[in-house]
């Protein structure tokens, strides 16, 4: 039987946007939706200060990006010590081989 607690691409865009929000109050920062990856299993969102994004100034240091898994609804930050990709597959190692089959949902902003 699927699982019915699928989260959609919208509900992911809006938990991933609170996470940012709990990080830096205020508005202070964003997702960049043209770095966001799709996998199979969910996406993985960056973010970066509005200042950076609207003006080049004051960049974020520290800002892991957010894997957001669409069939189990976790939220995972990641890390910046490491190189990403060691962070993606820790996290697609801890996860059924089964999630990582589907097709990638792409996101419509």
């Amino acid at each position: 039987m699927p699982n019915r607690l699928v989260l959609s691409g919208q509900r992911a865009v809006k938990s991933a946007e609170d996470r940012t929000l709990n990080l830096y109050p205020e508005g202070r920062a964003r997702i960049v939706r043209e770095a966001t990856i799709a996998k199979p299993y969910g996406w993985i969102f960056f973010y970066q200060s509005n200042e950076f994004l609207d003006n080049g100034t004051a960049q974020l240091a520290g800002n892991a990006p957010i894997i957001v898994d669409r069939n189990t609804l976790e939220l995972r930050v990641t890390g910046t010590a490491r190189p990403l990709e060691e962070y993606f597959a820790e996290y697609e190692a801890s996860i059924p081989p089964a999630a990582l089959q589907g097709a990638p949902q792409l996101l419509t902003w």
